[in-house]
Formats: C-alpha cells, structure tokens, sequence
C-alpha cells in the first residue's frame, strides 16, 4: 500500500467511547485445514494457498472468505485435475481461460458498493460506511426493494460467526459477517477487503519491516503467514499504521508476539483508515480521482536509412493512461510506411513508469519524426 503519514489515522475515527478490541473474532482458527488455489486481482493468475475451513466457509488469514468449502474444491479440481476425494475434473484445459478474469471484475463500478445490513447492526454499519466515505471516494448506496434491480452485486452485512469478508466484488450478494465481539474498527476493516484490500503484512517486503516469530504461531495456522497474496506491486512504503495489519499476537499459542516490526513500531490499530489505507484505496480506483487530459510532442528525432533508435520519452504515473506515437514528419511521402515503431515500459520507481519509443526506418533515406503523448492523469489532492 502506498503511504504518506504512517501511523496517524484518519479524520472521523472510531466513535468515542468505543472499548478496544482484541480482534480475536478476527482470528479464528479450525483444525481443517485444506489447500486450493486462488485467482489474483491484477498481480497474477492463479496461487496456492492453504485455508481454514469453519462452518463451510473457506477462510484464509483469519477473516477472509475465499468462498465456500465446495467451490475452492472445485478451483483445486480445475488447476490438478481432480478433487480431494480423486475425481477428476472434466476439462483441465480450461484453467487459462476460466481463471484469468481482470482486475476492473473485482473493483465496484464507479466506486459506489451498494449494501444491505440485518437491523442488529445498523448502527455499527452506519458508522463505518460514513467514516469510509469521509476519508475515500468510495461511495455507498443502501439497496432496498425499489432499487434492488439497479444493483445485482452488493455487500449483506451479517451477524455470522466471527469478522469476515470477500477481497473485492464477487457478484451477487457477498457477506461481510460482523459476528460477536466485531466493533467499529474490525467493521471499517472488513469493508477495507470488500473494497480490494489485502492484509498489509501480505506485502512481497514484509521481511524487510517485521519478523514472523515462527515458534509462537498455532501449529495449525502457520499457513496463515507463509503466503504472500497481494493484488498488484507493493505500492509505497511499509504501513505499520494500516487498519489492514494484523495485531503483534495474532494466531498466537502462547501470547507472545507473533509479528514483531524490526523498529518497534505500533501495529494492528482498529481506529481508522491510516493515510496509507486512503492512498491504497486512490491506487484501486484511480478513476474517482479528478482528472486532466493534455497531449503534445516530446521531441523531435531523424532515424538513418534502415537503423533503428531507441528514446527515452517521459516517466508517468503507473496509473495514468499514457498514449504514446511516432508520426513521420519528413520527408513526405505518399506510400509504403516510413517506421515500425514500439513503445517499451519499465518501473523508475514504487510509483513510476518509464516510457521509451523505438523505431525502425524502414526506407533508403532518413526520416524524421515526431513522439506525440496523449495523457489522462489525476491530481494528488483529495478535496
């Protein structure tokens, strides 16, 4: 995740008065534990992973719901060809096509997450979604019956067992459990995963910020620190302050630490979405930001007869849309194409994307041309 200020959490917090929690909901764990496969958000395809499987819900990390127990049997059958108990899948083949769905498949459209919430936790949801909507641009719409044919994919809050959620749109209705002991830090937190957000120590760096104290972990819930499922490049620094992060003692068998930061950081806060969590959130749905469109040329070049150069353009955003073409500008000619042209991009930075134009003079004499940009990019500023 991106971050900015670590640590300090946003505006509109937690109601005063609200008692600290410690998120054992949060962690629940279960002796059947089984393995699958999971498809990434924009990262990658397909991983392995291992989860716990409580009252027929596949949870993984804790509080995050995979699916249920048949349909992640079902993926493990796709990508093996066959399910714990050997039947094997029909069409193994299929694993390209069926798994490799899109990032924009998991993002709600024009940010807005339309909802529905059992009367017990009203309240409590009201409270996070306007905490939500005063720090991102994420928007949430209460589905009622005259409304509900617009919005076919929407969040139920529910009082399940325990603080759970699905990372992302699934489709249809998709469950936030808000089970006993889940309070306003843990239900800010879930619709985080509702909204595309991964645990924080998921990062690909984390062994660069905090130390996994192997020793002090459940036996049985190992798994839930030996993967590293993010949705895209670690975006920014390291954000101990993240609502996203897990607690210094989460899964413990004895107490102690089971994450400790490398620089004693605090970690594991259920006040409110850190600066970080906000910036994440901006990275995922980059097109709720205010934008600006500009074109132009960036320089003019002359390719010798049949050689071909290589240019560096300009460094963007990494989530901007940038557009990029070589126009022949001398000499005129009426005929066979002048260039064959490329546009090659490499990471500058956590945050930056490199542009470079080649091309290739296909002609007998020199030619000149012109790198032209279209660019739609966002500002920095929230308000």
């Amino acid at each position: 995740m991106a971050t900015k200020e670590l640590g300090h959490p946003a505006r509109n917090a937690s109601p005063a008065g609200e008692e600290p929690c410690a998120c054992e909901a949060m962690f629940r764990t279960s002796d059947d534990v089984r393995q699958s496969f999971i498809v990434g958000i924009e990262a990658f395809d397909v991983k392995p992973v291992e989860y716990s499987v409580i009252n027929d819900i596949a949870i993984f990390e804790g509080d995050i719901a995979l699916g249920t127990a048949e349909e992640m049997e079902a993926m493990r059958a796709r990508v093996h060809g066959s399910d714990r108990d050997g039947n094997v899948a029909r069409r193994t083949g299929d694993i390209a096509h069926g798994i490799g769905i899109t990032g924009q498949r998991f993002r709600w459209p024009n940010g807005i997450v339309p909802w529905t919430s059992v009367a017990a936790l009203r309240t409590l949801v009201l409270q996070a979604i306007q905490h939500w909507q005063a720090n991102t641009r994420i928007r949430f719409v209460e589905r009622t019956a005259a409304n509900q044919a617009g919005f076919p994919n929407f969040v139920s809050f529910e009082q399940q067992d325990g603080c759970w959620s699905s990372v992302g749109m699934q489709g249809g209705r998709q469950v936030i459990s808000l089970g006993a002991g889940c309070l306003f830090g843990q239900a800010v937190h879930e619709i985080g995963h509702a909204v595309g957000l991964w645990h924080e120590q998921s990062r690909e760096d984390r062994g660069t910020n905090v130390t996994i104290n192997w020793a002090n972990i459940q036996p049985n819930q190992v798994h839930n620190f030996n993967q590293h499922i993010t949705d895209g490049d670690d975006i920014g620094a390291y954000d101990f302050g993240s609502i996203m992060h897990y607690g210094r003692t989460a899964f413990s068998s004895n107490g102690m630490d089971t994450i400790t930061p490398r620089a004693g950081q605090t970690i594991g806060q259920r006040t409110g979405l850190s600066a970080g969590d906000i910036a994440a959130v901006r990275a995922l749905y980059p097109q709720l930001e205010p934008s600006t469109s500009w074109r132009g040329v960036q320089f003019t070049a002359t390719v010798a007869p049949g050689a071909t150069g290589k240019w560096f353009t300009h460094s963007w955003p990494f989530h901007w849309f940038v557009v990029w073409t070589a126009v022949p500008t001398a000499p005129p000619v009426d005929g066979p194409a002048q260039l064959e042209w490329k546009v090659q991009i490499t990471r500058q930075s956590e945050t930056l994307l490199k542009y470079f134009i080649e091309a290739k003079n296909t002609t007998n004499v020199p030619v000149t041309f012109e790198a032209r940009y279209e660019v739609l990019g966002w500002g920095t500023a929230f308000r």
